[in-house]
């Protein structure tokens, strides 16, 4: 079982790093428009507080874009739901690439973050943002079975178990058929590290197939070994379909990021109704 950390003590410290935050947003702002960089949608940096400064948040949009690109994920008309969208670092990449028939579904847990890229990106009708309900609450909202391609970027490295599984349900739900899904994550190679610690990860329990890097707060950084994930996928009725290295420790390459996970929805397994493909899914 994780350990687990007072919300109070949790809740005091972002609280007091978003102010900070925020402290800084004027100084930002007035660098933003002696760079001529006034008119871009930017989040301030309160709300991409995990990316830090503007090219670190850029970088990250662009390396995941490029990698569906390379996957060949990307074409108009594509509808896209991401997961865990944040304050939208994928969105104008995205949207470029959409197409008029593709659509565009951001979902994340944090409040402010959808509030402001609904009103950063209100004049594209092909874009839509919606707070994401905490597991217990119920399905996401977006429609079942509609998405030809659902991404988890940087989700799963914060989710314990009981929230992956949920995750990775609702994944399943949504992706149209023919539709692939793009999780990051760490992943270890569970029988080599079988007995053995983890790099970044000193979870105490060396048998663990999930880890996390701090004990005070273990949604900080979590890492699952590779089998583990691929049986929590099959469970909820998803198959892996290809693997690139990041994190993956012990592998050919040192640790360059998160490792990627693309999955499909697996033959025979239940399905939702299929709603029509003409307009946007909502």
């Amino acid at each position: 079982m994780a350990p687990s950390v007072s919300p109070s003590v949790a809740a005091l410290a972002v609280g007091a790093r978003t102010l900070a935050l925020r402290a800084l947003a004027p100084f930002e702002q007035a660098l933003a428009a002696l760079q001529g960089r006034s008119g871009e949608p930017l989040p301030p940096l309160w709300l991409r507080r995990h990316a830090g400064p503007v090219r670190s948040f850029r970088a990250a949009g662009e390396q995941a874009v490029a990698l569906l690109e390379r996957l060949g994920l990307l074409r108009p008309g594509v509808r896209v739901l991401d997961f865990g969208c944040g304050p939208g670092s994928l969105v104008p990449l995205l949207a470029g690439r959409l197409g008029p028939g593709g659509a565009y579904l951001g979902l994340d847990l944090h409040a402010a973050s959808i509030r402001w890229c609904r009103e950063a990106f209100s004049g594209d009708p092909r874009l839509r943002f919606e707070r994401l309900e905490p597991a217990a609450a119920g399905p996401w909202p977006a429609a079942a079975a509609a998405w030809d391609l659902v991404l988890a970027k940087s989700v799963f490295t914060h989710l314990l178990e009981a929230e992956a599984r949920s995750a990775l349900a609702g994944i399943r739900r949504a992706l149209a058929p023919g539709g692939r899904a793009v999780v990051t994550a760490f992943l270890f190679d569970g029988a080599a590290f079988a007995d053995r610690p983890l790099p970044w990860f000193p979870c105490p329990d060396r048998r663990a197939e999930v880890r996390w890097r701090r004990a005070s707060r273990p949604t900080a950084a979590v890492a699952y070994s590779r089998q583990r994930l691929a049986w929590l996928a099959s469970e909820a009725g998803l198959e892996e379909t290809g693997f690139i290295q990041g994190f993956h420790p012990g592998g050919a390459a040192p640790p360059a990021g998160q490792d990627s996970v693309i999955l499909r929805c697996r033959d025979g397994a239940p399905v939702d109704a299929r709603p029509s493909r003409a307009g946007p899914p909502w």
